[in-house]
């Protein structure tokens, strides 16, 4: 079976799970879905450091915040090949204490997706990544990553 077979299935597999009510499902302004949906494997997701820098893969990347202490939090969508494969994943530059990164899947390749976070950032200054996803060259197989918290609005990123 070819790699592209692979993620196929995968996705179809994905979506029959979406379609069954198998996990959280969230239309833009609803309620985020869990981190357990994405940590340690679930659902496809892959735990990755917080240091992991990756590549620009979006875009455009969204400022969260420029506060007077000059703390530019910075959102983007990074991609890093990690064990051969291209994954996908949220990044915020310069967090502050409650600053919150997730990132948004979609497999139809508009509104239909999963949330994978909210992190929250625990510590000022210090890189946060949301957990990552392969990628896959289908138009509907589409990313974004997006941001908030500290009585910042939310922020995101185009989709790729």
């Amino acid at each position: 079976m070819t790699r592209r077979a692979i993620a196929k299935a995968a996705c179809t597999a994905a979506a029959g799970v979406l379609l069954a009510g198998g996990i959280t499902v969230a239309m833009p302004g609803t309620a985020m879905a869990a981190r357990s949906d994405c940590e340690r494997g679930a659902n496809g997701f892959r735990d990755i450091p917080d240091n992991l820098a990756g590549v620009q893969a979006g875009p455009d990347d969204r400022t969260l915040r420029n506060d007077p202490q000059g703390l530019v939090g910075r959102i983007s969508l990074r991609a890093a090949r990690i064990d051969g494969d291209i994954y996908g994943f949220a990044a915020m530059s310069v967090p502050r204490v409650g600053d919150e990164i997730w990132m948004d899947w979609t497999l139809n390749g508009r509104d239909v997706h999963v949330q994978c976070g909210p992190f929250r950032a625990t510590r000022d200054g210090h890189p946060l990544t949301s957990a990552a996803k392969i990628t896959d060259n289908s138009p509907n197989y589409r990313f974004r990553a997006c941001g908030g918290g500290g009585g910042q609005a939310v922020q995101c990123t185009d989709w790729w």
